[in-house]
């Protein structure tokens, strides 16, 4: 049995946390010991209470917190896991340091999106975990080649689809008849946090083009997050409120992707695999994506979807009409996808390579660590 406690900072909702709480969640289930400890009041307290993961109040406000940092030094002394899994920045400063002053015998990060890092030498915070996960290989190619992090630490471990949840079997049709509108409606949407990196303007803006030409087309904004006030204000400034619906977070995630005729994944700086792009494709749903971080590695130009510049609200709304015109290209293209997801992306490929590193890990520590 391995013995696991993840940290995480964050106090909203998305990809990131997700596959934490995903992670940690089925690894419990395989039989293993495994605790969440994050800011109460978060996204990832409820998801991980609500399905019965064992969690520890962890508030992390900055890096420079020394009452956090002594309070996460307590809390592994007093639980004394054998690995340490941290996700965020400020829970691997502050944790990753808590965890070797504590005598932690493995410490793992999960670098889950592609934003440029420091030189590795100007940034401890990739010299203290032993291992370094990362769900894209560009991530990877970044930190080895112009980070300096030596490439036996950083292992690529894409996120995996639970495709009990999302595949072909789940039926849309709930998700549309609740807004109004039936099978012949086209339907596109952009599932994720509502944050600026995300592209959420540029969808919108895709929208305004795309309805002058094809009126039909209804567009949702599935998710929460910070900007959710500034992007219902650019909803309102393009005069698409009749056309854009916000529609907030939602648990019915399945049921969205199986409702959607293309997902778009609008990201402009920063991205690791995307786990919405994931699930559509899981669902037989292709996707127009930008060319950022690891969204090139699940959205196949030509394949799985189509790939356009990031911030290029025109190349987005011609890909997007593109594939709207063209049910045969979509039905290849969804199909394309499924086969993909259930050969490289699914839970249990994910849980089996997870497994496997934490157990090397534990075999190359001092005294062979006390993970079993």
């Amino acid at each position: 049995m391995l013995d696991i406690l993840h940290t995480e900072s964050s106090a909203g909702w998305g990809g990131q946390e997700a596959r934490t709480i995903l992670e940690a969640d089925h690894l419990s289930r395989r039989g293993h010991r495994v605790r969440v400890a994050g800011p109460s009041g978060s996204g990832i307290e409820g998801e991980a209470r609500r399905r019965g993961l064992p969690f520890l109040p962890a508030p992390i406000r900055s890096v420079a917190d020394p009452l956090a940092l002594v309070r996460i030094f307590r809390l592994l002394r007093r639980e004394r896991p054998a690995i340490l899994h941290t996700h965020s920045s400020k829970d691997s400063w502050l944790a990753g340091l808590a965890g070797k002053s504590a005598g932690v015998p493995v410490i793992f990060r999960t670098r889950h999106v592609s934003i440029p890092v420091r030189a590795h030498r100007l940034n401890p915070v990739y010299r203290i975990p032993d291992r370094i996960l990362v769900t894209a290989s560009a991530t990877r190619d970044h930190l080895v080649s112009r980070c300096g992090v030596p490439p036996d630490r950083v292992i690529t471990l894409p996120t995996g689809v639970d495709l009990g949840w999302f595949g072909p079997h789940v039926s849309g049709r709930p998700f549309r008849e609740a807004f109004g509108f039936g099978e012949g409606t086209p339907v596109v949407g952009i599932v994720a946090q509502l944050r600026g990196s995300k592209g959420h303007d540029h969808f919108i803006e895709a929208a305004r083009i795309l309805s002058a030409r094809n009126p039909e087309v209804r567009f949702f904004i599935v998710g929460d997050g910070l900007w959710r006030d500034l992007i219902a204000e650019k909803v309102r400034s393009e005069k698409m409120t009749a056309r854009v619906t916000l529609t907030g977070f939602r648990e019915d995630v399945p049921q969205v992707m199986a409702a959607l005729d293309v997902l778009v994944i609008a990201s402009t700086r920063t991205d690791g695999i995307p786990q919405a792009g994931l699930q559509a494709l899981a669902t037989g749903v292709p996707v127009v994506g930008t060319r950022v971080g690891g969204i090139p590695e699940v959205v196949r130009e030509g394949e799985t979807g189509l790939l356009v510049e990031p911030g290029d609200s025109a190349a987005l709304a011609r890909a997007v009409e593109r594939l709207l015109a063209d049910p045969a290209q979509r039905e290849r293209m969804g199909k394309t996808g499924m086969d993909r997801v259930r050969e490289r992306h699914s839970l249990e490929a994910m849980l089996n390579g997870l497994e496997h590193v934490y157990e090397d890990a534990l075999r190359a520590a001092p005294g062979g660590g006390n993970g079993r």
